[in-house]
C-alpha cells in the first residue's frame, strides 16, 4: 500500500480514537460519582466487550498465549482496574493529565529503560514539557485542603499507574506486530475470561441497585466505544504511525476533556490545572510535528 495512503489511514484513526478518549473521560467521571462501583464498570467493560470478540473471534488468529496475556496485563485488566478506582476520587481535569496527558512521557521512558530507545532532540523537549504539565497537577492536588488532599494524591497515583500500564500495552503492539483486530480480540477475552469470574465471587457490586440508563450508557461507551472501537483503531493507529507518535498526539485528549468537564460536569479548573493543560497540549504540539519514522 502507498505510505502515503497508510500514514493518512493512522491519523484519521488517531483523530477518532482522540474523540472516544475524550468522552471516555467524561462518561467515566460521570459514572465514578453514580451509583455503580468501580468494579461494576470495569465488569461492563469486559463483559460486553468479549460478547463483541466473540462475534470476531472466528474471523482472526489470535497472537501467542504468551502474547496474548501480556496484553490482557497492560492493555486489559491492569489498565481498567486502576483507572476506573481513580475516577471516583479525582476530577476530570486531572484525569485529562495523567492519563493521556502523561502518556507521551511514560512511553518515552519506558521504552528507554526496557528497549534502549532514547528520545532526540524536539522529542526531547516536547516529553519535558509534558512532564511540567504532570508536576503542575500534582501540585494542585497538594494545594487542595486536607480532606482533599490524600484521596485525590491517591487518584492521581492511580492514574500515573493506568498511563504506565497503557505505555507498556503501546510499545507490546510495536514489540508483537499482531492485527489490530486479533490484538483488540485477545486483549478483551483475556480480560473477560480472568476478570469476570473474580468479579463475581469476590468484588463489591451494586449492579441491581443502579438505574437502567446509568448501566446502558457505561456498556455502550464503556464495552463498545472505549474497550473495542477505540482499541481496535488505536493498534491500527500504531501499526501505521508508530508508538511514541500516537502517544504523542492523544496528548491533545487533556484539554478538550477538561475545558468540556466544566460546562457538563460542574468541575471547576484551578490556576495550576490550567497551566498543567497547558503544558501536556504544548508537548503535544511540539510532538507531533517530529518524524512518525521512529517506531518502537
Amino acid at each position: 500500500m502507498n505510505i502515503a495512503i497508510r500514514s493518512h489511514q493512522g491519523w484519521v484513526a488517531v483523530f477518532v480514537t482522540i474523540c472516544i478518549w475524550t468522552g471516555f473521560i467524561l462518561v467515566t467521571r460521570h459514572g465514578g460519582t453514580g451509583t455503580l462501583t468501580s468494579w461494576d464498570i470495569t465488569l461492563l467493560r469486559f463483559g460486553v466487550g468479549a460478547l463483541i470478540a466473540v462475534f470476531f473471534l472466528p474471523r482472526t488468529t489470535l497472537p501467542p498465549l504468551k502474547v496474548t496475556m501480556l496484553f490482557t496485563l497492560f492493555g486489559g485488566i491492569g489498565y481498567a482496574v486502576v483507572v476506573y478506582a481513580a475516577f471516583r476520587m479525582t476530577p476530570a481535569a486531572h484525569a485529562s493529565v495523567l492519563l493521556p496527558g502523561a502518556l507521551p512521557f511514560e512511553t518515552a521512558i519506558i521504552a528507554w529503560l526496557w528497549l534502549g530507545q532514547k528520545p532526540l532532540g524536539r522529542q526531547r523537549a516536547a516529553l519535558a514539557i509534558v512532564f511540567a504539565g504532570i508536576v503542575l497537577t500534582a501540585a494542585d492536588s497538594f494545594s487542595r485542603g486536607p480532606q482533599l488532599t490524600g484521596p485525590q494524591i491517591f487518584g492521581d497515583l492511580l492514574f500515573l499507574c493506568g498511563s504506565s500500564s497503557w505505555a507498556i500495552f503501546t510499545l507490546l503492539l510495536s514489540r508483537y506486530p499482531v492485527h489490530p483486530l486479533a490484538a483488540t480480540v485477545a486483549t478483551t477475552l483475556g480480560s473477560a475470561l480472568i476478570y469476570l469470574p473474580v468479579w463475581w465471587l469476590f468484588l463489591p457490586s451494586t449492579l441491581v441497585l443502579a438505574p437502567l440508563s446509568e448501566i446502558a450508557t457505561q456498556a455502550i461507551y464503556q464495552g463498545v466505544l472505549v474497550v473495542f472501537v477505540a482499541m481496535l483503531l488505536y493498534t491500527f493507529a500504531v501499526r501505521r504511525l508508530g508508538s511514541q507518535t500516537v502517544a504523542l498526539l492523544m496528548a491533545f485528549v487533556p484539554v478538550i476533556s477538561a475545558l468540556a468537564a466544566v460546562p457538563l460536569l460542574g468541575e471547576p479548573l484551578s490556576v495550576l490545572t490550567l497551566a498543567g493543560l497547558g503544558a501536556v497540549t504544548a508537548g503535544a504540539v511540539l510532538g507531533a510535528r517530529t518524524s512518525p519514522s521512529s517506531k518502537y
